[in-house]
């Protein structure tokens, strides 16, 4: 007798069909996207993926070097500064050695057109002082008072005038700047001092007013032709003993400490000499600093 075969009931047929849709469904939702094939491929590579770097500490910062800024460097006062200029040198053999003999920063005034003019102006150089021309100019009391060979004279045209310096300014070799040797007339008169100054401005020369009178022009002059200038501000040897060009160095490291800077002109005499070799070495102790007279030119 045939056994009968079990039969499959629908509802079995159909929760088979629904499992293998949802199979599918679930197989193509997640397979993954193949790059497509051919020359778009080619040009486009996927890129491997990178491997992560181990996460490190972050390294402390170090510690930035102090810099300095603008309010920081008004809170750093600049040291006084001084220029002390020895005029009439040229004659004076013996003292232009022994100024050129100092260690210190001192600059020395030469004057032109005299035998011993060239020489002072090569020993001084040699010796790393600062030059200058001690240019004769006229005074108020000329020609009573004579200033010497090489003077610039107030009768002179713009020319001569220009001449004039150029024959003095060759006779001092080295010579950076010019000082005005009396010349309370001529530095007085602006058409002088113009031609003057037109002068240094083609050298490139700058111009230390030893104001011999209150009436000079010669800064105004030279800050037209954009000359760099400085005026004296304290004569250490109008009286030529030790003790009056003591005070009048007292009075020079006052001043510059109580505006920034000051220019003192003396002269060869002993006494001043004498005083400068006294008291230069403690200019540093008393917090003042000598520099040469170009350097204070503005």
């Amino acid at each position: 007798m045939r056994r009968a075969r079990p039969r499959i009931s629908p509802a079995t047929v159909f929760f088979l069909l629904l499992s293998l849709a949802l199979a599918i469904a679930l197989y193509v939702k997640t397979r993954p996207v193949l790059a497509p094939a051919g020359p778009a491929a080619a040009r486009s590579p996927s890129p491997p993926p990178r491997p992560r770097a181990p996460t490190l500490p972050a390294p402390t910062p170090p510690t930035p070097a102090p810099t300095t800024t603008a309010a920081s460097a008004q809170e750093i006062p600049r040291a006084p500064r001084v220029a002390i200029v020895i005029d009439d040198l040229g004659n004076d053999a013996v003292a232009t050695e022994r100024i050129a003999s100092w260690p210190y920063r001192v600059c020395g005034a030469v004057l032109p057109a005299l035998p011993g003019s060239a020489r002072a102006a090569r020993e001084l150089e040699e010796s790393g002082k600062q030059v200058l021309l001690h240019l004769p100019m006229e005074p108020r009391q000329y020609p009573k008072m004579r200033p010497g060979p090489g003077v610039v004279l107030r009768s002179q045209n713009e020319e001569e005038i220009a001449l004039t310096l150029e024959s003095d300014l060759d006779s001092v070799p080295g010579a950076v700047g010019v000082s005005n040797h009396m010349g309370s007339a001529a530095t007085a008169d602006s058409r002088v001092m113009r031609a003057v100054v037109r002068v240094l401005a083609r050298r490139g020369l700058f111009f230390l007013d030893s104001r011999t009178t209150g009436a000079t022009v010669a800064r105004d002059a030279a800050r037209e032709e954009r000359v760099p200038a400085v005026s004296r501000r304290i004569f250490l040897d109008d009286v030529a003993t030790e003790p009056a060009v003591a005070r009048q160095m007292a009075e020079l490291v006052a001043t510059a400490r109580q505006e920034g800077f000051a220019v003192a002109i003396g002269h060869p005499y002993p006494a001043t000499l004498a005083v400068l070799e006294r008291e230069l070495p403690k200019l540093g102790e008393q917090g003042v600093k000598l520099v040469p007279v170009g350097d204070l030119a503005r």
